[in-house]
């Protein structure tokens, strides 16, 4: 049996696949792990700074393979 924490995640994998199906699934896991862990932190700021790094890395990576063009 599934716990909540993976019917979240699995409800975001999914639409993920039908909104953004080139956005890897991994990136979507980890900007999910990055709120659950920050969801009841009083300060807000620090999730939205992870997730920024996170898909800065993600655009840095992209850019540097060539895919961006």
């Amino acid at each position: 049996m599934m716990n909540e924490e993976d019917l979240a995640l699995e409800t975001l994998c999914q639409a993920r696949a039908a909104v953004a199906p080139d956005l890897p699934e991994e990136l979507v896991a980890e900007c999910y792990a990055i709120q659950k862990k920050h969801q009841f932190d009083s300060h807000r700021a620090i999730s939205a700074q992870m997730m920024e790094r996170l898909i800065d890395q993600y655009v840095d990576k992209i850019i540097e393979s060539g895919a961006g063009k």
